[in-house]
């Protein structure tokens, strides 16, 4: 197996488990829910404390694992981050009916040890693919996509029988799995990329391609990003099981949707990308995600029709949403240099998961007001507006046909 198809087998495969990882959270809240009385008829509430403090320390986790990624190397910080994740799943296992304090501490454990992946991961495709990029890191995205998909209908399913814990070993297990695959590859691939001397004087670090007000519009556009996404996906499963009464392994059926739409719009955006520039990319899909958030801010009534419209908006905002995600990340390429491109995703990705874990606090604050969760989908369709009239004023300090 050549490098760059071994690099994507082990990031793809490790950046799905991420994301199976952290999405089984918002079901594993709807089952406490069904089966505990915490806080009888504050769901909103449960949901924010159960759910902020975890994905803010998920995103946190990028920042040291970007400064980590550049000095020790990409892979030993994947291991890293999957040993502390695991080691926090088997302490759930034993620990949970400790009550809603041991479970939210390890949470925040069990998340900080998944954050540390996305800089490494995209670190590592982004220096093993000079060309296509966008693809590469659009396939990168697909094993992703693929956790997505799968972790709605697998913590469902677990979480649906009478031995529900067994989530968290399950879970662990397939972390162990892919931190021994990673070891067993260290041999055939090279995670750390070279730098010439050339490279090393010619960076001027951080903000060698970017002046600081790019970077706070960037990371402003990030955030909006980040917090639509989270607050959309932590809101949907206790929507559909305590607003719209249906089963729990539905909610997992309906969860699953957008990601088979990202799963499309993951090797889509990818193309795009390379076609027509991430800029152009990104602005279209953010804006085609905030429509879909305004399909499923539309209040539900049990009919055909609006079983069908919730099926299109949630493959819709998967499709948008997953389809800019190689434009993000191309972005970010660009406005970095090799030798910081690890601190530069990591600074991005604590923007898209740390700051956006406030998506969170929005959606279920609206909840507690309005008495509903569809005007939280209709505040996460306006972040996502308001994102796509900030992407415009990104540049490089140096202008490129490569920004366009």
């Amino acid at each position: 197996m050549n490098h760059q198809n071994a690099t994507l087998l082990i990031t793809g495969a490790s950046h799905g488990l991420v994301h199976l990882l952290m999405l089984a959270l918002p079901f594993i809240t709807a089952k406490l829910l069904l089966i505990t009385p915490v806080l009888p008829g504050q769901e909103g509430l449960v949901v924010l404390l159960l759910n902020t403090p975890a994905y803010f320390i998920f995103g946190f986790g990028a920042l040291p694992a970007g400064v980590l990624c550049d000095r020790i190397g990409p892979r030993q910080t994947i291991v890293m981050g999957l040993s502390l994740s695991v080691i926090a799943g088997i302490a759930l296992f034993f620990l949970w009916p400790l009550g809603i304090i041991a479970i939210t501490i390890l949470f925040i454990i069990y998340a900080f040890g998944a954050g540390l992946y996305h800089p490494a991961g995209t670190t590592w495709v982004s220096n093993a693919f000079e060309k296509n990029r966008g693809r590469a890191l659009g396939r990168h995205g697909i094993g992703g996509s693929i956790g997505q998909a799968s972790a709605p209908l697998i913590s469902a399913f677990i979480l649906s029988t009478i031995f529900w814990p067994v989530i968290f070993i399950f879970l662990s297990a397939v972390g162990l799995l892919i931190i021994f695959v990673t070891l067993r590859m260290k041999g055939e691939v090279y995670d750390v990329k070279p730098r010439s001397d050339t490279e090393a004087k010619s960076s001027t670090g951080f903000f060698s391609l970017m002046t600081p007000v790019v970077m706070i519009i960037v990371t402003i556009i990030f955030a909006f990003r980040g917090m639509l996404y989270r607050g959309t996906v932590t809101a949907l499963p206790v929507y559909i099981t305590t607003e719209l009464n249906a089963l729990l392994i539905l909610a997992g059926l309906f969860g699953t949707l957008i990601y088979i739409g990202g799963m499309v719009g993951q090797e889509v955006g990818g193309r795009l990308t390379d076609s027509y520039g991430w800029r152009k990319t990104l602005i279209f899909m953010t804006a085609l995600s905030g429509v879909a958030l305004l399909l499923l801010a539309i209040p539900y009534v049990q009919t055909v029709f609006n079983d069908v419209l919730l099926v299109v908006a949630m493959l819709l905002f998967g499709f948008s949403f997953f389809s800019a995600q190689a434009a993000n990340n191309t972005m970010v390429s660009i406005l970095s240099s090799p030798e910081s491109r690890g601190t530069v995703f990591g600074w991005s990705f604590f923007a898209r998961f740390g700051l956006g874990a406030f998506g969170i606090p929005i959606v279920a604050l609206s909840q507690v007001y309005f008495g509903t969760w569809v005007t939280g989908f209709f505040m996460m369709a306006l972040l996502a507006f308001l994102a796509t009239l900030l992407i415009p004023l990104v540049h490089q300090r140096q202008s490129s046909k490569e920004t366009e």
